[in-house]
């Protein structure tokens, strides 16, 4: 008796959802106090077609943390059935290609789909500068989407940068280099 009991409990925990219930990790509507890692991507810089680059959600509630953004992050957050219009906050462990290649998806993509808001960005020193020479790299497609035929929501492409000192976890106050 036991056994046939704990096949059908096994079963119920491995069976994929059914109908319109959403992924197995996600609730439909999230409890203020519930938390959830999503591994978005664990890919390295080699590229490879069934791993997407280095991005994780921790959703608190219905906020959701992003850390890092490798290629792919929109379309797996999209995956994820997570907010593709901008996550709570964006916090890059550190500047290398691999961790930063889908940032300007992030920033435009989001807006595009409708963030109203600036992105919040939290990384270490040069972050300020990355996100000013990708902002300067689409000037032409920000002008177009909020001065040409679409006039799209005029400030959700930009962000407010919080540069994070090395050792000590918390936000630097001033200039970000």
């Amino acid at each position: 008796m036991r056994a046939p009991a704990l096949l059908a409990a096994t079963a119920l925990l491995v069976a994929p959802p059914t109908g319109d219930a959403g992924p197995l990790l996600m609730p439909r509507a999230p409890a203020a106090d519930t938390t959830v890692i999503v591994l978005l991507g664990t890919g390295m810089p080699r590229p490879d077609p069934d791993a997407s680059g280095p991005a994780t959600a921790i959703v608190v509630g219905s906020r959701v943390f992003l850390f890092d953004a490798g290629p792919g992050v929109e379309r797996r957050l999209s995956a994820a059935k997570l907010p593709i219009n901008g996550v709570t906050a964006l916090f890059l462990t550190h500047l290398h290609s691999d961790h930063t290649l889908g940032l300007p998806d992030l920033i435009f993509t989001s807006w595009v789909m409708g963030r109203r808001t600036p992105m919040a960005i939290f990384g270490p020193h040069a972050t300020r500068a990355m996100t000013d020479h990708i902002l300067a790299a689409w000037q032409e497609d920000i002008a177009i989407r909020t001065e040409g035929l679409e006039h799209g929501i005029r400030d959700g492409w930009r962000r407010p940068d919080h540069p994070v000192q090395p050792g000590n976890g918390r936000a630097a106050r001033g200039r970000l280099g």
